[in-house]
């Protein structure tokens, strides 16, 4: 079947948990413009990054990791949850881009 029904659910869930893939390797977060890295012993750890993702929670060790990564579309952050993301006001501070 297909998985977006389930995935447009968890970015329903974890909105406001949202990051993008950035040029220097990490991953940095929507609103505060955090780094972040995909932890190890997830499965998305050894795969081609996505470019956006959701997570459920953030561990720090000597970086801090995201567990419970979920690849999703940067659209769906804006149609599901336009209360916190309004298109135009979340930027990709280093190109400019809207979500």
């Amino acid at each position: 079947g297909d998985p977006d029904p389930v995935l447009r659910c968890i970015v329903s869930g974890f909105f406001a948990n949202a990051a993008k893939f950035h040029s220097t390797g990490a991953y940095r977060t929507i609103r505060d413009d955090h780094e972040l890295h995909i932890h190890p012993t997830s499965v998305l750890y050894a795969e081609k990054p996505p470019r956006w993702v959701v997570y459920n929670e953030v561990i720090q060790t000597a970086k801090y990791y995201m567990r419970d990564v979920t690849a999703v579309e940067s659209a769906w952050l804006l149609e599901l949850a336009p209360h916190f993301y309004q298109q135009g006001t979340v930027r990709n501070r280093h190109k400019g881009q809207t979500v």
